[in-house]
């Protein structure tokens, strides 16, 4: 996705956004982001359902207008943090998968094309201030199967807890037990090309 495919979608977001700040108090995530953005490249025809779970994409570009048409996308609110310089997210859930190497190789799986992210600072919004950074980036700009997996053990029980991928000095994974096995990915703000303030007033 090329600067200008994402500068043209920063206004129609905002104005939706600033809709939704009209009648809610909280901040806009999960489904209601997943509606907002399939409303924004999906204007005339829409096949999104939401509250899916799937483990596949959450929109798709039914035509070709501000996306090409077929673009899978996969919507995540995403915590960041300005000060560290990190964004990060929570993915699939790996439970069904019962060792280290079949979960690595789901989620290395081909699910989706880009990543479309609204992220806040909860400093922001601690202060009152509501705040989003937009970012959509290539799921290729993360490969979970090229990281250098090991097991992690609670301090407190000694128990197996999770397990940890690192090796990548743009980005890290772990998978958290006590979380249905859930990924969290951490990404370096500097690996995203593009990241636009959004600020609701």
């Amino acid at each position: 996705m090329n600067p200008n495919q994402l500068k043209e979608l920063v206004r129609p977001i905002k104005l939706k956004l600033e809709m939704h700040h009209s009648l809610y108090r909280l901040p806009c995530k999960a489904e209601q982001w997943e509606d907002i953005f399939d409303q924004v490249i999906n204007p005339l025809t829409s096949n999104w359902v939401g509250g899916g779970h799937s483990s596949g994409h959450d929109v798709m570009s039914e035509s070709d207008g501000l996306l090409p048409k077929n673009i899978r996308i996969q919507n995540k609110s995403g915590c960041l943090n300005l000060k560290k310089g990190t964004l990060e997210w929570n993915g699939h859930r790996t439970t069904t998968h019962k060792t280290l190497e079949d979960k690595i190789k789901f989620i290395s799986e081909d699910h989706y094309d880009y990543y479309a992210m609204l992220s806040r600072d909860k400093k922001d919004w601690k202060l009152g201030k509501k705040i989003y950074y937009l970012s959509i980036f290539n799921s290729n700009k993360i490969d979970y199967s090229t990281l250098n997996w090991s097991e992690k053990y609670s301090s407190k029980t000694d128990k197996l807890s999770g397990w940890v991928g690192v090796g990548n000095d743009n980005y890290s994974a772990k998978i958290v037990k006590t979380m249905s096995d859930q990924l969290w990915t951490s990404m370096n703000l500097s690996y995203i090309d593009n990241l636009h303030k959004i600020e609701i007033v």
